[in-house]
């Protein structure tokens, strides 16, 4: 049984992996950020339950992370749809 990939299958693929690059980039990014709010609270290079949990409580909730919760929020959605399209096809 032969089993070819048409162009579509090609460009759908490609356009699932960058966007599940770019969404690895900005989660890492993202944590990053909220271990160095950490790490700035606590004063040592392993922080504790409390300072972690204060930064990933202002990761969700503070201003300046609104940015980086919008786009990972949007390609989340985009991901998931790429599912549900390859699921679909």
């Amino acid at each position: 049984m032969k089993v070819s990939m048409t162009s579509f299958y090609i460009t759908f693929l490609i356009f699932q992996g960058v966007a599940f690059l770019i969404w690895t980039f900005l989660a890492f990014r993202w944590f990053f950020a909220l271990y160095a709010d950490a790490v700035a609270e606590s004063g040592t290079i392993l922080p504790g339950l409390i300072s972690t949990t204060r930064a990933f409580r202002g990761g969700l909730v503070d201003e300046r992370y609104a940015k980086d919760r919008r786009w990972l929020g949007i390609l989340t959605i985009v991901l998931l749809s790429f599912s549900i399209v390859s699921l679909l096809r």
